[in-house]
């Protein structure tokens, strides 16, 4: 027999990305960028997209736009369409229902997983 160990009040779990993200719903899923998207977002990034999100003005979405996947933000007031996040003059335009054979809304961006350990992070202030 033995005393307990006063550091076992101390021990941590392990990191469970279903808690951290709360992505239990079967309706989302990881994309892995191929290439730079803008906003940090480059080639190995990680997205979390939720397909089951019905998308607002500023949401990142995940998008196939002639067959190659992008990330754009959704613009919803004073126009409508999906604005690039490397060139705000790239912008595809849309009427008030969106339908069009050459883009596939994949779903929202919820979160954005970064591997900062091999790049240089911007700390810039943005106002």
């Amino acid at each position: 027999m033995g005393f307990p160990s006063p550091a076992s009040d101390f021990v941590e779990g392990r990191i469970d990305l279903n808690k951290v993200c709360s992505c239990t719903s079967p309706s989302v899923r990881m994309f892995i960028a191929e290439r730079y998207h803008g906003m940090h977002i480059n080639s190995g990034t990680k997205l979390l997209v939720d397909s089951s999100i019905k998308p607002v003005d500023g949401n990142l979405l995940l998008t196939q736009v002639n067959g190659e996947y992008g990330v754009f933000r959704l613009v919803t007031i004073l126009r409508h369409g999906l604005e690039s996040l490397i060139d705000k003059s790239e912008f595809i335009p849309f009427g008030d229902e969106f339908v069009d054979d050459e883009i596939v809304i994949e779903g929202v961006v919820t979160f954005i997983i970064y591997d900062a350990k091999n790049e240089v992070f911007d700390d810039t202030l943005v106002f």
